[in-house]
């Protein structure tokens, strides 16, 4: 049995919602056997939702870049947290766009005017066909009760990719005790201790047993998935240091499924 643990964003899903020739290969690919899931930053929800209307099936989730673990029927089977306190602290330090993650929901504040927050939200919708009610906007962390949380994200401005390196950088100096940052362009995502989309697949290759697992992802917060499989694949459009750590370099998911079937 071979697994094949592919990104949401810029890998499976596009703006312009899922290819065709990638959900057949992924349908082949499962008919001889092998297990096809997903390795994302995203929250579960941030990836049910907009799969709810396509003919597709996840044997698995790494969620959260690697801090929750589902099964195919979203039972949890590894997770792990940051402390509140942590993350309060960290905002202080980047006071911009966050996005806070408890289980299925996903908490945005934006310390935006209400205008600009109502273009954003219309924004996501349409880049990450989530609606509008499951991902409520919070005013202040305050908001939120909980001790810990599975994670969270900041999120940049168009542009500011150098601004997220030094970000994420900064929190893995400072803050590596309770947590991990990793970048994808404009986004940080922040997950607990120990955590990552690289410990993700290699607990879903033991979990399953296989013989053979396979990583693809078109960022920088893939590497730790593209780092820990048996072979890896990212795209041309891939940032050069992504592309220099894969095995493949590939124009769509369904050549790689293509590839591991045929080894």
């Amino acid at each position: 049995m071979k697994i094949l643990a592919s990104d949401f964003d810029g890998t499976l899903f596009f703006h312009t919602g899922f290819k065709e020739k990638d959900l057949l290969a992924i349908k082949d690919f499962q008919r001889q056997g092998h297990k096809f899931g997903i390795c994302t930053g995203r929250s579960l929800d941030g990836v049910l939702i907009p799969s709810d209307n396509v003919d597709i099936h996840y044997d698995f989730y790494i969620v959260n870049s690697g801090g929750m673990i589902l099964d195919e029927n979203q039972n949890v089977i590894f997770e792990s947290k940051i402390p509140f306190s942590i993350i309060k602290e960290i905002y202080e330090k980047f006071p911009i766009a966050v996005s806070v993650v408890d289980g299925n929901m996903m908490y945005l504040m934006f310390n935006w005017k209400k205008r600009y927050q109502v273009r954003l939200r219309r924004l996501l919708q349409k880049l990450q066909g989530i609606p509008n009610e499951t991902s409520p906007f919070i005013k202040d962390l305050s908001s939120l009760t909980k001790d810990s949380y599975n994670g969270f994200s900041f999120h940049f401005p168009n542009g500011k990719e150098q601004e997220a390196r030094e970000c994420a950088n900064y929190i893995n100096k400072h803050y590596g005790a309770y947590c991990h940052a990793f970048t994808n362009k404009v986004h940080v995502d922040i997950c607990a201790k120990g955590c990552s989309k690289g410990a993700g697949v290699k607990f879903i290759e033991e979990y399953f047993q296989s013989d053979i697992i396979g990583g693809i992802g078109d960022s920088w917060n893939d590497l730790p998935m593209i780092n820990n499989v048996d072979e890896s694949f990212t795209f041309p459009y891939a940032p050069n240091d992504v592309q220099e750590q894969s095995d493949h370099i590939v124009k769509h998911l369904d050549e790689a499924i293509s590839y591991l079937i045929s080894e």
